[in-house]
């Protein structure tokens, strides 16, 4: 297998210890079964944290890892929330669990995600990848590399998050494991015709066989997952626009900005205000597989596959402030421009809306090595496609006269919403004022059918070797090579609206589609908000668009669906490299480490569709709609670019419990293939005046990726082996920043060449720099005295300062730039300090674990819309084990103990935009191994 330098053994140290957790496991772990095994006395929490301070201990550059029973045995929906526990890694809160993970705070824009060392496709709207739909049970163990060497795939400044399957010869036993939980939502209790439990089911298989033909190990696990994700939301349009003007009732106005200076201070006003009330289904099914082939002892062969499918189906009922911008009369402006309370003149509208989205992902690979006895070649092909459709029926019907109403967010996170007259809709209606009223609602009923596609596939070849050298500085020298092409293609603006049947909301059909109650018993309940318990008249959707379109196939599109919107961009990249591997003494402290260069050509291509426009008078008579008409035509942007990455990495054994580690390397982030469309997108509709206004850039196909200078120290000190404190500095020097670039494109509307200003992200000359500061401790108390020797704890904060900045990309009303108005954020995802906190005790076959995890506010994009901001979080999770027989396990989570919700805000870090409220969850069940 080569010679057993430093190097080797840090490839191999990960295997090694997930072998050794997983026998002790009761994720993927599985005991001995006869008189001659060896028992371990630990407890699977303290077994864990051994092999995976092994890991750290053992691996090249600055890292963390978790393996074995950490994996498999915490309080978690996914792997997502497993990875939380190390030290600098938070997560993204999407429908009340963890899905896009950060390394050291810094945003998944700025790292890289792998799984077996290749690339994951994604379905959200960038690189980042939805660790939910990796389940916990089913991956053997993960590393963080936090620093980087050449051989590594260039993607990551901040760090690269590599998720570990089980190979199961090294694994070396038969086992068969089986898992049932059910679970309990306290939100979705109050939903009407919600689900009084989920289930969460899990199996695994793994096996060994000596075959005539070598040996043979198969690992097979599946997860079956029917859930909900009960949400209590209230949002905002993603438009928001620049006002300084005052226009009262009867106004008949929408607020505007006066360059000659308004009646009020600048404020910042959204077209809609929305309060949604949810009925959910959230489905996760996942299969893991992997053969090992190891035909000789030169020969070692890896194939592995991994699927999950994901089903969310939503049923909403919103209740809208439709006129956001008409006659606002400001009461509170904040500093910053946030409109904290105001009167509006607005229509009431109410929308039934049914989503489903499923979204699939495929990867597999296949990994051959052949060892010499100086020599070790590999090659490795990896294959990922993640395919997400979306359908979407939206309904809306709305008051026929304009109320006049005042929202007040001064301190609470759902705006209370009080009517000040409604006099013109009771005249109007000859009924009184009620929400929960259908008859109420009785002017412009529309039906509408909007489709999303989104295909992200990956393929990746690469070809490495590796050359031992005896009596040398240079223990051995690496070299590879890599190709790698990335398609994504995101169909979008399939929207069509539907002609309705007569009578359309007042036929017989339609009003039998009327909901007798409310979807949500006590809605709002957890925001302690005056807004608690709000209800207002739904309809069921689907019944709902059959009454008013006729057909459940209404508005689906029978030609090509090609648009203006539609991204479509293929990135190939080429990659080599060479590294040097050395083991030495300086300052007569035993030394090694590497030295490497990796050069990465990339090609990019992203093909725009355009057509000529046409537009018509919208609801209003002061609003257009735009719509593309005729043939598309295609138009094909490529930008080609060379990335030069230098690494040095440096390990000092100051002595037999401590290490000092260095790295200097080059790295790099690229842009969010979204980002680099030559998509245009289009509003609903706009003001009359300013056709600009609803038509914005989606991307920007010449944007490159951003390239920093990194440093990192790292002090290690490993008292014993479950004890260790380590200390980190990192510095990193961003070379190229973001800026909005206005450009000026020319449109065919209505048969007339229109200029239009768009504004869209491009890189800037400008750098920036990132200082951070890393902690972490780990300890179990086996000091003390029975039973309080059972009790550990682990710990880790990492605080960041950075100075990047990145300013709002839109001019909503086709004129003013809101970077002309606001503050620029920081790096996407960043979080000036984030804490993780881990306190258990373990003993008499008995397990207890509560986990805290906390991150600062942090900028949060989405696409090309207004700068977004998510608020502060932390959570508390709790888990328990007992184990009734050796076989037999019962286990209790209980997860997001602090109710805590997601805020959001746009496009100031004040001015409030959502809120999503999703409750705790907890499960209880059983485990058996076999």
């Amino acid at each position: 297998m080569g010679k057993n330098t430093r190097l080797t053994k840090s490839l191999k140290w990960f295997a090694m210890a997930s072998t050794a957790a997983v026998a002790v496991s009761a994720g993927a772990a599985f005991a001995q079964d006869d008189e001659e095994d060896v028992i371990t006395i630990k407890g699977e929490l303290r077994q864990s944290l051994e092999e995976s301070l092994a890991v750290k201990k053992n691996n090249e550059v600055v890292s963390d890892a978790l393996v074995g029973v950490e994996i498999g045995d915490l309080p978690d929906l996914s792997i997502a929330e497993t990875l939380e526990r190390i030290t600098g890694v938070t997560s993204d809160r999407f429908k009340g669990g963890a899905s896009e993970l950060s390394v050291r705070g810094l945003g998944a824009y700025l790292g890289s995600s792998v799984i077996n060392g290749r690339e994951i496709s994604s379905g959200s709207d960038g690189r980042d990848v939805n660790f939910g739909q990796f389940p916990s049970e089913l991956i053997g163990g993960a590393v963080v590399y936090k620093s980087q060497q050449a051989s590594f795939v260039e993607g990551g400044i901040s760090g690269i998050i590599e998720l570990q399957t089980l190979r199961p010869l090294e694994y070396g036993k038969r086992r068969f494991q089986v898992q049932g939980l059910l679970g309990y939502s306290d939100y979705e209790q109050r939903v009407a015709e919600g689900q009084d439990f989920s289930k969460r089911i899990t199996g695994s298989y793994t096996d060994q066989f000596e075959t005539g033909i070598g040996d043979i190990g198969i690992a097979i696990g599946g997860q079956i997952r029917d859930d909900t994700a009960p949400e209590d939301i209230y949002t905002s349009s993603s438009t928001f626009r620049p006002c300084n003007t005052i226009e009262g009732i009867d106004g008949n106005n929408n607020c505007s900005f006066d360059p000659d200076g308004g009646a009020a201070d600048t404020y910042f006003v959204s077209n809609q205000y929305i309060y949604r009330a949810m009925q959910t289904e959230s489905d996760r099914d996942a299969i893991m597989a992997n053969v090992q082939w190891q035909p000789n002892a030169q020969w070692d062969i890896n194939l592995d596959a991994q699927w999950s499918d994901r089903s969310d189906i939503e049923k909403r009922g919103n209740l809208v402030i439709a006129d956001g911008r008409r006659d606002i009369v400001p009461l509170d402006i904040s500093e910053s421009g946030a409109l904290n309370a105001w009167t509006t003149e607005t229509r009431i509208e109410n929308q039934s809306v049914w989503r489903v989205r499923d979204e699939t992902y495929t990867g597999f690979g296949l990994n051959a090595e052949w060892s010499g006895d100086n020599l070790v070649l590999s090659g490795d092909v990896g294959y990922s496609k993640t395919e997400r459709r979306q359908d979407e029926l939206d309904m809306r019907i709305r008051t026929n006269d304009r109320v006049i109403a005042q929202l007040d967010s001064r301190g609470e996170n759902i705006p209370t919403l009080t009517f000040l007259d409604v006099s013109d809709v009771e005249d109007d209606t000859g009924l009184t004022f009620d929400l929960d009223n259908h008859d109420l609602y009785d002017n412009g009923a529309r039906a509408r059918r909007r489709l999303e596609n989104i295909d992200d596939e990956i393929l990746a070849v690469r070809f490495d070797g590796e050359y031992f050298l005896e009596g040398n500085f240079f223990t051995s020298l690496e070299a590879g090579v890599r190709y790698a092409t990335r398609e994504r293609f995101h169909d979008d603006g399939i929207d069509a609206t539907v002609g309705l049947v007569e009578d359309n909301y007042f036929s017989a059909a339609a009003i039998a589609a009327r909901r007798d109650s409310f979807i949500v018993e006590d809605l709002f309940e957890g925001a302690d908000t005056p807004m608690e318990g709000m209800t207002w008249a739904t309809w069921n959707p689907e019944e709902l668009f059959i009454a008013l379109t006729g057909s459940r196939d209404a508005g689906l599109p029978t030609g090509s669906t090609l648009s203006p919107s539609d991204t479509d961009v293929k990135e190939d990249t080429f990659a080599v490299y060479a590294q040097g591997n050395f083991e030495t003494e300086m300052f007569s402290l035993p030394a090694y480490g590497n030295i490497g260069l990796r050069a990465i050509k990339t090609e990019i291509e992203s093909v725009g569709i355009s057509s000529a426009l046409a537009t018509s008078l919208g609801d209003d008579p002061d609003t257009v709609i735009v719509e593309p008409v005729g043939d598309p035509i295609s138009n094909v942007e490529e930008n080609d670019f060379w990335s030069i990455l230098p690494s040095a990495n440096l390990t000092l054994e100051t002595s037999e419990t401590t290490l000092l580690r260095f790295a200097a390397y080059r790295a790099l982030a690229r842009p969010d293939m979204e980002a680099m469309s030559a998509a245009l997108s289009f509003d609903d509709s706009a003001d009359l005046d300013s056709i600009a206004a609803i038509v914005s850039a989606s991307g920007n196909p010449f944007i490159e990726p951003l390239e920093s200078t990194n440093f990192d120290i790292s002090y290690e000190w490993y008292f014993d082996d479950d004890t260790a404190f380590s200390a980190a500095f990192y510095a990193k020097q961003l070379e190229t920043g973001i800026e909005t670039v206005q450009e000026t494109v020319v449109l065919n509307v209505d048969g007339t060449a229109t200029p239009v200003l768009i504004g869209r992200s491009g890189n800037s000359d400008e750098s920036s720099s990132l200082m951070g500061i890393e902690l972490s401790f780990q300890h179990v108390f086996d000091h003390l005295p029975s039973p309080f020797d059972g009790f550990g704890v682990r710990a880790g904060h990492n605080y960041a300062d950075s100075d990047f900045e990145f300013p709002d990309p839109t001019i909503p009303d086709g004129t003013n730039a809101l970077a002309d108005f606001t503050k620029p954020a920081n790096i996407p995802g960043y979080s000036q300090n984030s804490t993780n906190l881990a306190v258990f005790w373990e003993k008499y076959g008995a397990s207890v674990r509560l986990a805290y995890k906390a991150r600062s506010s942090y900028f949060k994009p989405f696409r090309n819309d207004a700068n977004r901001y998510t608020e502060a979080q932390d959570f508390l999770d709790f888990s328990a084990s007992y184990d009734i027989t050796d076989a037999i396990q019962i286990r209790f989570q209980g997860l997001n103990l602090l109710d805590e919700p997601n805020i959001f805000y746009r496009p100031t870090n004040d001015s409030l935009a959502q809120a999503d409220y999703s409750g705790r969850r907890f499960f209880v069940g059983l485990r058996g191994k076999f």
